[in-house]
């Protein structure tokens, strides 16, 4: 079963301790003390980030370790020397976020995206926050170009159409969005709020998950000359 699951924002990243997002992962893998990986490359490998992943996911079960490209390795690390093999043995893959642009060019210089695609493609649950959420579809609307607006980037494909992160956050990501649509810049998008988060199993949503009132996903498309905006119904976790 090929599943992702696509978080507009919120999870240990953002919160304090286990949020119910977080619970929801381990529920989904469906194992005890289930394996799970951590791709911090879009931040750089904050250690910051990392420290926190070990901690809430180590606190909820699992047994945690991370891939990184900019630091030395340690001995929570897999080597990088033969991650291919060893993330195909993980239950599941989080993604965190930071600047997806930077993390696509790392994924594609070492062949992370080939990597992760086939551990998908073998039943690993592959999920990702913000940029960890975008990367998969065929494009995102994304910050990462460090300039004054949101702007489309071709991402990885696993998903088809677009996708936009922290939608209820900031208007502008609705307006940029809104415009990239009618300039036929982005495919019609998924846009996901803050604490919400949408379950693919293989290229259909299976399910969308919400932990605050009022959070959820929209679909987002085109309609000759105007932009239609649907919002999903979600299940509440949490």
């Amino acid at each position: 079963m090929r599943r992702i699951l696509a978080i507009g924002g919120g999870g240990f990243m953002m919160e304090d301790g286990p949020s119910p997002i977080d619970k929801c992962i381990v529920s989904l893998i469906g194992k005890a003390r289930p394996n799970i990986c951590y791709l911090a490359t879009p931040s750089g490998d904050l250690p910051a980030h990392l420290d926190k992943f070990h901690a809430v996911y180590g606190d909820l079960g699992c047994d945690t370790s991370h891939l990184a490209f900019f630091h030395q390795p340690e001995a929570r690390s897999i080597p990088v020397a033969d991650f291919p093999a060893r993330l195909l043995d993980q239950d599941a893959i989080f993604v965190g976020g930071g600047n997806t642009r930077s993390a696509l060019a790392v994924w594609r210089e070492w062949g992370v995206d080939t990597a992760v695609r086939k551990a998908w493609e073998n039943g690993v649950l592959i999920a990702g926050m913000s940029a960890g959420a975008m990367c998969w579809f065929e494009a995102g609307l994304t910050d990462s170009f460090w300039g004054p607006t949101y702007r489309p980037l071709d991402c990885l494909g696993l998903l088809p159409g677009g996708c936009a992160v922290h939608y209820s956050s900031d208007p502008k990501r609705r307006m940029s969005l809104h415009a990239a649509l009618k300039a036929s810049a982005i495919p019609a998008s998924i846009a996901i709020d803050d604490f919400s988060a949408v379950l693919y199993e293989g290229a259909s949503i299976d399910r969308v998950f919400s932990w605050r009132s009022g959070s959820t996903a929209h679909r987002v498309y085109r309609q000759g000359n105007s932009v239609i905006e649907t919002a999903l119904q979600t299940v509440c976790i949490g």
